[in-house]
Parts: C-alpha cells; structure tokens; sequence
C-alpha cells in the first residue's frame, strides 16, 4: 500500500463495505416477504438493498488495488498468510452456523449415519451458511493471484482495459448466450476476477471527473431497484436478477462507488479515523459473524418485520454491525484464540 491517503479512502470504504453487507441481510428479511407486506414497504426495502449491493464487489476490487498490486512473488508465504487469515476463520465460523442450523439433524435419531454423513459433505462444498458463499470465490480469487500478478505487472493499460471491457460486456452478452447453446468457451473473461481486474486498473490508471460518478451511483441504483421492483410485480414473485453480483448495473455501481472513495478529499475526525480502521481491523470477523447476530436479534430481540422498515432496517442494521463488532473484538482478545476468529 502506496501511503497513508491512500490507505485512509480505503479504510473508508472498506469499513462501509462491511457496513452495506449488513443492510443487504437485513433487508433481505423484508424483502423475501413479498406479497405479504404492503407494496411501498416492500420498495423501501428494495432501494435499501440495491443502494448497497456494491459491498462485496468493492471487497474484491480492494483486493485487486492492494492485495494484486503488492504480490511479492513469495508464493509459500502468500498461501500461508491466506490460510491463517482467510481459511481458519472461515472454517471456525463454519462449524458454528452448520451446528446452529443443524443440531437437530446431527444429534438426533431422524437421520440415519449415511444421511447424516451427506449433509456434512454437502455443507462442506455449498456452506453451513448462505452468506459463507462469498469466502468460496474469494479463495479462487487468492489462488489466481499469484498468476494474475505477473500479467497485470507487465500488461499495458491498453492491455488491461481490453480484458476488462470483455468482461463488461459478457455481463450484457451472458443472460442471452445462456438461451442458447454455443461452444464458444468465455470462461477465462467471467466470474470476480473481473472485479479484481477492476480494482487493479482504477487504483493505477484510472480517473474519471468527481461528477459522473456520482451520477452513475445515483442512476445505477434507481435503475436497480425499479426494475427490480416492476418485474417482481409483473411476475408475482420476488425477481433479484437485477441485484446479482455479476451484472452491468451492479458494476457500474460498485465502480461508481469505489471512484468516489478514492478519489474524495474528505478528512475525518481523529476519534472517527480510529472507529474505521477498527472495524477495517475486523471486517472479516464482522463479515462472518453478522448473519448469526442477525438472526438471534430478529428472533429474540425484535423482528425486522415488527416496524416501518425506514426505520427497521437501519436501525437493526446499525445495531447488528456494533454488536457483531464488540463480540468479534472480545472474542480477539481471547488468548490462543485471537485473530483464528477473524
């Protein structure tokens, strides 16, 4: 990492990252009751939603600008790092959610041993949770470094972009080309190395004038979540296509968003710089733990659904995000334990 401005915008946008992942949950649960909650409520929840769907994105793309960009070549340390701060955690975290959601399955006499033994393999390869999905693609992501790292060192700018609009443009191209049947084999231009690619060309080449992105943010996410909302209601059932990762939209927001960060002037308060690169510190714990804090605060708490979602879902999702923050910052402080939670 270059130097303490760039680290500062960052740790910004990292530290809402983290934040916007949380709001996407937590919405999530006013959003899966559609048909059953009032129309408006249910579009407040969208916008809510799609306003953040940029979170995981910009995970990756930071990870292109500091994690591609700073690849020193030493193969044995890179995986032994990514081990110990990706893997271990991942897999603890693991363990819990598959004892929370299937104690019952595991311990109990309804499934015989045979049965029980195919459900802990097929947790173990689609995750004991569903937000656990985002540490499957970025271990791809790690792995692919090492030799993404020697291409970006040297390829042109003219180079990068070139891999970079091809990807853009299979976003477009790939729900049409899945129509039909094809041997036309794209898979080297498609999945989250494009964000890493992304995130690699707009941190040491890219800018752009402080306006547009700005513009693009604002359409981007009002395009999202009226589509979203209009074809949902066209079909009856909740339609989030539109909200998916790895479409145009989703793109130019998380692009948006990210130019916006990096190349802001604003200055925090010392007591609020301390607050970002503490929960930049966490993230990843907070990442891991918040769907089960999110759970037990609607179960036992107080439900999502029980008030005006303008004021439900940020709140709750203020209330998740320091709660998963002080439990991730307790649990650090454990001896032995320490950052093998996150």
């Amino acid at each position: 990492m270059s130097n303490t401005s760039q680290l500062g915008w960052a740790n910004n946008l990292r530290a809402a990252a983290t934040l916007g992942v949380v709001v996407i949950h937590c919405s999530s649960y006013v959003i899966l009751n559609f048909g059953h909650i009032d129309k408006w409520h249910w579009l407040i929840a969208v916008i809510f939603n799609a306003a953040v769907r940029w979170s995981v994105p910009v995970f990756v793309m930071l990870t292109g600008s500091f994690v591609l960009s700073n690849y020193n070549d030493k193969l044995g340390s890179f995986l032994k790092n990514a081990f110990n701060k990706i893997i271990i955690p991942f897999l603890i975290w693991s363990i819990v959610y598959l004892l929370y959601n299937n104690w019952d399955d595991l311990f109990g006499n309804a499934l015989t041993t045979a049965q029980k033994n195919e459900l802990l393999i097929e947790k173990a390869l689609s995750g004991t949770e569903v937000h656990l999905w985002y540490v499957y693609m970025i271990i791809g992501v790690y792995l692919l470094i090492p030799i993404f790292s020697k291409w970006t060192k040297y390829a042109s700018p003219k180079e990068l972009y070139l891999f970079l609009g091809f990807w853009f443009f299979l976003l477009f191209a790939n729900p049409f080309l899945n129509n039909y049947t094809t041997d036309f084999d794209f898979n080297y231009f498609t999945g989250y190395i494009g964000y890493l690619i992304a995130g690699f060309c707009f941190f040491n080449y890219f800018k752009l004038n402080k306006v547009i992105p700005w513009l693009l943010l604002i359409i981007s996410i009002a395009t999202i979540a009226a589509i979203t909302y209009t074809t949902s209601f066209a079909k009856n059932e909740f339609n989030d296509a539109y909200l998916a990762p790895l479409t145009p939209g989703i793109f130019i927001m998380s692009a948006s968003i990210y130019l916006i960060a990096k190349q802001s002037t604003v200055q925090l308060s010392s007591w609020m710089t301390n607050l970002v690169n503490q929960v930049c510190k966490y993230s990843y714990g907070i990442y891991l733990i918040h769907y089960l804090v999110l759970a037990l605060i609607d179960e036992y708490l107080i439900s999502i659904n029980s008030f005006h979602p303008l004021l439900s879902i940020p709140t709750i999702s203020l209330l998740c995000f320091a709660c998963s923050f002080g439990i991730i910052y307790l649990l650090r402080k454990i001896p032995y334990l320490g950052k093998s939670i996150g």
